[in-house]
């Protein structure tokens, strides 16, 4: 099991998340996006959600970081049960995500 570092901003939208994710790529600051945006308590610490076992956290966020390819420093967006995540990269899982057949 591995511990991760969750820095996010949770979105409702879709639209919102795509938005969002732009200012994130022509320079604007993840935390004050984070502090603005982000529909999950964390905004308050801008955006960091605390640490999390790998096992705790949603599948779809799992692959989205065991496949972020690190050109860039945000993953997303993704989507969750949650709503839209953008994902700040500070880490990728260290062990290969195994996912159930049946789910893909």
């Amino acid at each position: 099991m591995t511990t991760l570092a969750l820095h996010h901003i949770l979105l409702k939208s879709p639209l919102l998340a795509a938005d969002v994710l732009q200012e994130l790529q022509l320079g604007a600051e993840f935390s004050e996006l984070a502090e603005e945006y982000s529909a999950c308590p964390s905004a308050r610490h801008q955006g960091f959600a605390g640490y999390h076992d790998s096992d705790q956290l949603p599948t779809e966020l799992l692959r989205a970081l065991n496949d972020h390819d690190n050109e860039s420093p945000y993953v997303g967006p993704v989507r969750t049960a949650f709503g839209y995540h953008i994902l700040k990269a500070v880490a990728k899982p260290e062990r290969t995500l195994l996912i159930d057949e049946a789910e893909q």
